[in-house]
């Protein structure tokens, strides 16, 4: 009987053993085939540049390199419909692409068109397909003025700039295997593009090339001028060019939420700051704690923007509230101490010119102080618009002030007859020390021990110097009946 109970508990454990053995096998199968399936399924990502080149799009297409490589994509496809942009910012974008690990997987697809910035971008792509329609080129510099219109060079410095974009553009292309004399025409207008010996393009004109024309082949052996076939979209180009037969999966890279909102933000930036100044300049003026909440905000957009677009972190916010603490200390806890609230605005200042210019890793000095001039120049313009609406602002608020300026110089001339210690009256303007009182009527100046009393706020007389009244503000159990 003991032997026939360890008999079946030999055969359990052999049931067992083949059941574990059953079900890791099916798994193991299971695994392999889904590796199997993955390893044949080409992924191919896609990034979109469809708007103006500027410098938030670095940093989306930056994270777009970063995911790519991460997921093991096998192709990458830059998807063009720009009207070009800062050649900055196209150089750093450049050299984002330029990470991917296939790069003979490159392609550049010319949805509508590629001018300027976006024809060097497609050059540093090792293929270049265009759908029906589109067209590249027009990629000679130009430089713009802060207030937004083309600026005027001298001649010399314009020939600089040119040799320098011709020599980028010729580099960029040879490395990734395109004519650089194609490349060099849509930037040098007196280059010309001649082609075995055929004319395509007299000197005097800047290349701009459609789609047929830049897949018309010159040459022995025949060779397309630039681009290589044209295709209807994004699906074509992948099973004709990339695949080929193989199964594969598209990943379209979409902005995030706060890439969108910080690039919105971003290009409301000076009018934020417009509004941070004005309501500023207003909170001053009459002291309430709304408008200088209402300008606190709007600066805190304004770097918020910068932050959620990439361009900075959150470094420039803490110098803004560093620079504010400053002045507030000064009017606060030391009034009239001049120090604290010129180094607040010049750490201020630093703040708004850190957001719109943080050096980029591996960004040349020279690159990087061009950035910088160009945010200067972007600050100076919006503080001098900024002035201006506050200067025509302060035509129509003061109606009021014009009154009690009036009526303080005729005041003035009586002195400060008619005032005793312990009058009480009221606070006109803010006390910071020094502001204006009136009592029974009469307005005079007066200064206060204490660090702030805001406009209308009930004053008493404590001592009377000379033409000096010094008040306190007055206690509210103070100011009870009897």
């Amino acid at each position: 009987m003991i032997g026939s109970f360890r008999m079946n508990k030999k055969m359990g454990a052999c049931r067992l053993a083949v059941f574990c053995l059953g079900f890791f096998s099916l798994c193991f199968s299971f695994l392999q085939a889904q590796t199997v399936k993955t390893e044949r399924e080409k992924i191919i990502y896609v990034i979109p540049i469809k708007d103006e080149i500027e410098q938030s799009m670095v940093y989306v297409v930056k994270r777009a390199i970063n995911e790519a490589i991460r997921s093991g994509a096998q192709a990458l496809v830059v998807d063009l419909d720009t009207p070009g942009g800062l050649a900055q910012s196209m150089e750093k974008i450049i050299r984002e692409i330029e990470r991917f690990p296939a790069q003979e997987n490159t392609y550049a697809f010319i949805d509508h068109k590629a001018y300027s910035a976006g024809a060097f971008i497609a050059a540093c792509c090792r293929h270049i397909y265009m759908a029906p329609g589109s067209v590249i080129g027009a990629a000679s510099p130009v430089l713009f003025s802060p207030q937004g219109g083309v600026q005027n060079l001298p001649e010399s410095y314009e020939k600089k700039i040119l040799s320098a974009y011709q020599g980028l553009i010729r580099a960029i292309a040879e490395r990734h295997g395109h004519n650089p004399a194609v490349f060099n025409a849509m930037v040098d207008r007196d280059s010309g593009l001649v082609i075995d010996g055929i004319e395509i393009l007299p000197k005097g004109k800047i290349l701009t090339l459609t789609d047929s024309e830049a897949c018309k082949q010159y040459g022995h052996p025949p060779k397309a001028l630039l681009a290589e076939g044209i295709v209807q979209n994004l699906e074509e180009l992948a099973q004709k060019a990339i695949a080929s037969a193989l199964p594969y999966k598209l990943v379209i890279l979409k902005p995030t939420g706060f890439e969108k909102i910080g690039r919105i933000m971003t290009l409301l930036g000076p009018i934020f700051l417009t509004l941070g100044l004005i309501f500023g300049y207003l909170e001053l003026q009459t002291g309430g704690i709304v408008l200088g909440l209402l300008s606190l905000l709007f600066f805190s957009l304004y770097f918020l923007g910068h932050y959620l677009a990439g361009l900075s972190g959150w470094e420039p916010f803490f110098l803004f509230l560093l620079g504010l603490s400053l002045i507030l200390f000064e009017f606060f806890v030391f009034p009239g101490l001049v120090i604290p609230t010129l180094i607040g605005f010049l750490i201020i200042l630093v703040a708004l010119l850190a957001a719109n210019s943080e050096k980029i890793p591996s960004e040349s000095f020279g690159s990087w102080l061009s950035r910088i001039k160009e945010a200067i120049l972007s600050l100076v313009v919006t503080l001098g618009i900024s002035l201006l609406l506050i200067y025509i602002l302060s035509r129509f608020i003061p109606a009021k002030t014009h009154m009690i300026l009036n009526e303080v110089s005729k005041d003035r001339n009586e002195g400060v007859s008619g005032l005793t210690t312990g009058m009480i009256g009221e606070a006109l303007t803010v006390l910071r020390p020094s502001g204006l009182g009136k009592f029974n009527g009469k307005i005079v100046d007066v200064i206060t021990p204490a660090k702030f009393v805001s406009a209308g706020t009930p004053i008493q007389i404590v001592q009377i110097e000379g033409i000096r009244v010094v008040v306190e503000p007055l206690k509210k159990r103070k100011f009870r009946t009897t």
